[in-house]
C-alpha cells in the first residue's frame, strides 16, 4: 500500500462538475424509501466518471494491494460502503457471523468524491482464495469496521468524526506506514498493540494475503534482493575511494527506481526489502539510501 493523495482529482472534480452531481442525487434521494433508495443508487454510478483520473493517480494500480490492472477489474470502492455497513464479529473465525452497523450504509456519502477508493475486484468483492489452501472468504464487499470502544457508529448525514475506523485508508499517509512487507508477506509495521489489529484486519477485509498477491511480491523481493548483491559486489570491489564513491552513485541511482518507479507494482514490497537489508552487517551503505526514501 502505498500513499494515495487523492485531492490530485480535485481538477477533475471541478470539470464534472461534481457539487452539482452530488446535489442532484442528493435531491433525488429525498424522501426515498431505504430499500427504493439503496436501487437509486445502484442505478446512478456516477462515480465511475472519476475512474480514469483515479487511474491515473496510482498508474492503474489497485490503491489497496497496488497489483496492476492486468486483465483484471477496477472498481471505485466506497471506503464507506453506500448500502450496507458491517464487520465480523470474530474476523479470524471463518464461522463467524456478521454485526450490522447500518442497515442503509452510508448513503448520504455515496457521491462525496474523497470517500473514494481505487479498489481491483479481488480485494473487493467477497471470495475464497482458490490458489490457496484455506477456505476463508475475504474481501471488503459491504465490511467497514469500527473500534466502538473509542468512537461511535455515525447517524445517518452525521459528520463522521465520530467514528474511530479501522481499516488501513491509503489517502491516510499516517496509516500506510503501519504496514509492511516480508519476503512479500504482509505484516505490521509497528508495536502498537491498537495498531497491529488495525493491520491485521486490514489484510483479511482488503484480502492482502491473498495467494496470488504474495507470489508477486516475492518475485519482487527476489529481484529486489538480487540487485542489492550485485550492488555490494560492485561496490565491495571498488580499488579507490573515487571509484567507491561513483560506484555507489550508480548503483544508488537504480535502486531507487525499485521503490521510485511509479509504474512499478509492489514498489512497498521492495521499500520494505530495503529497509530490512539496510540492518544486515555487510551493507551499511545501504542506510544512506534508506534516508532519504
Amino acid at each position: 500500500m502505498r500513499y494515495i493523495d487523492i485531492s490530485k482529482i480535485e481538477n477533475t472534480v471541478e470539470q464534472l462538475n461534481w457539487g452539482a452531481i452530488r446535489q442532484a442525487h442528493f435531491k433525488a434521494m429525498d424522501g426515498l424509501s431505504v430499500a427504493d433508495r439503496k436501487k437509486y443508487i445502484t442505478e446512478h454510478p456516477d462515480w465511475n466518471q472519476l475512474q480514469p483520473a483515479m487511474l491515473g493517480l496510482s498508474h492503474n494500480k489497485c490503491w489497496y494491494s497496488e497489483a496492476p490492472i492486468g486483465n483484471g477489474d477496477m472498481e471505485v470502492d466506497h471506503f464507506r460502503p453506500k448500502n450496507k455497513s458491517k464487520q465480523k464479529i470474530d474476523y479470524t473465525d471463518p464461522k463467524s457471523k456478521s454485526t450490522v452497523h447500518k442497515e442503509n450504509g452510508y448513503w448520504w456519502l455515496s457521491y462525496d468524491w474523497d470517500n473514494y477508493r481505487l479498489s481491483g475486484a479481488l480485494a473487493n468483492k467477497l471470495r475464497r482464495d482458490r490458489l490457496g489452501d484455506c477456505d476463508d472468504v475475504k474481501g471488503k464487499g459491504d465490511y467497514f469496521p469500527l473500534d466502538l470502544n473509542v468512537g461511535r457508529i455515525a447517524n445517518d448525514e452525521e459528520n463522521i468524526a465520530c467514528e474511530e475506523t479501522i481499516l488501513l485508508d491509503p489517502t491516510n499517509p499516517v496509516d500506510v506506514c503501519l504496514l509492511t512487507f516480508d519476503k512479500g508477506i504482509p505484516v505490521p509495521a509497528t508495536n502498537d498493540g491498537d495498531d497491529i489489529e488495525r493491520v491485521k484486519q486490514s489484510i483479511f477485509y482488503y484480502h492482502l494475503d491473498l495467494d496470488q498477491l504474495n507470489t508477486a511480491r516475492k518475485i519482487v523481493w527476489d529481484d529486489c534482493v538480487e540487485q542489492l548483491k550485485d550492488a555490494k559486489e560492485s561496490i565491495d570491489n571498488s580499488q579507490t575511494s573515487a571509484e567507491k564513491k561513483l560506484m555507489m552513485k550508480k548503483c544508488f541511482r537504480e535502486i531507487r527506481k525499485l521503490v521510485d518507479s511509479e509504474r512499478r507494482a509492489y514498489t512497498s514490497t521492495a521499500k520494505a526489502c530495503l529497509m530490512v537489508y539496510s540492518e544486515l552487517s555487510g551493507f551499511p551503505w545501504l542506510k544512506d539510501l534508506v534516508r532519504t526514501l
